[in-house]
């Protein structure tokens, strides 16, 4: 009976020899994966924070996808809150990856930088640049002032992307107008309509246009037909007069479709222009209906086109 129980103490005590051993071990090896990561296997991210999981886990959005990341030993994530910009390191593991360190993007972070040719203010609040072939309205944020900048000098900026529209944050001039009175010329995009004569030309736009003073879209749907008058300022137009119309007008007025509204002080229109081309321009080579990219000055009489090609 008593070599049964010595027997049966000893069996015990290996036992909780062997768990005691296998915990060691394993804490050993959990803190060697979280704290002696080798820097080349340590990757970094930025993305939106969108919560925590459970208290080991939390998940952000990466490029539109949704990743559950574990929390390291120790990382806490206080002072961040849901939807947040976040940087991050991170370790892949077996199962999911593992978050080495978080934290709030700053707002240096999170701004975008580019290059264009600034054409001018669009009102008070918006300039437009174009940036590879497209004209962006921007919205002006600390920037602020941008009267000192020439219409069509090349820029450097930096903007954010406020959900809405980008907003410049700096302008920098790089490089003036082009010499020969090319700041004079207006950059414009829109759909070969087919001409009119060997001489003339009909695009259809969609241009942004300025309210003039005392204008407002007023009970005017988007969609419907309107009649208008508008001037060439630098690479704005400012609109003169706008009414609904139900049918093109006669004389000099312009007829088109309003597309909506930007913001309080200009609308987007879609209507058709009729240029002049000027000696060396042609479209002999665009068939009708082709989105063309161009570039023309304001005659007397109607626009000139100087350059066209097939976007």
């Amino acid at each position: 009976m008593l070599k049964k129980s010595v027997f049966l103490l000893s069996l015990a005590g290996l036992v909780l020899l062997l768990i005691f051993a296998g915990t060691g071990c394993g804490g050993e090896d959990l803190e060697a994966e979280v704290s002696e990561v080798p820097d080349e296997l340590v990757l970094e991210g930025e993305g939106i924070f969108t919560g925590q999981v459970d208290s080991h886990s939390v998940e952000i959005e990466l490029d539109g996808q949704y990743r559950v990341f574990a929390l390291a030993e120790g990382l806490s994530f206080a002072g961040i809150s849901d939807g947040s910009a976040v940087t991050f390191t991170y370790v892949e593991g077996e199962t999911r990856p593992v978050l080495q360190s978080i934290e709030a993007a700053g707002e240096e972070e999170l701004l975008l930088s580019g290059e264009g040719i600034y054409n001018g203010q669009i009102d008070s609040n918006s300039v437009e640049i174009e940036v590879d072939g497209q004209e962006v309205a921007f919205a002006l944020g600390e920037v602020g002032f941008v009267d000192d900048i020439a219409d069509g000098s090349r820029v450097k900026f930096t903007y954010r992307d406020d959900g809405l529209r980008p907003v410049l944050e700096s302008i920098e001039v790089i490089g003036e107008p082009a010499a020969g009175g090319a700041e004079s010329l207006i950059a414009g995009e829109g759909v070969k309509e087919g001409l009119i004569d060997s001489r003339s030309v009909e695009i259809e736009m969609h241009r942004a246009f300025v309210l003039g003073e005392g204008l407002s879209v007023g009970t005017i749907e988007d969609g419907a037909g309107v009649a208008f008058t508008f001037s060439e300022t630098g690479q704005r137009a400012v609109l003169n007069s706008l009414e609904a119309a139900d049918e093109i007008p006669e004389g000099e007025i312009s007829y088109g479709t309003l597309v909506g509204q930007i913001d309080a002080q200009s609308v987007e229109i879609r209507y058709i222009q009729v240029f002049a081309f000027s000696e060396g321009a042609g479209v002999e080579n665009i068939p009708d209906g082709a989105e063309v990219v161009f570039t023309y000055r304001q005659d007397e009489h109607r626009p000139v086109l100087e350059t066209i090609t097939e976007k």
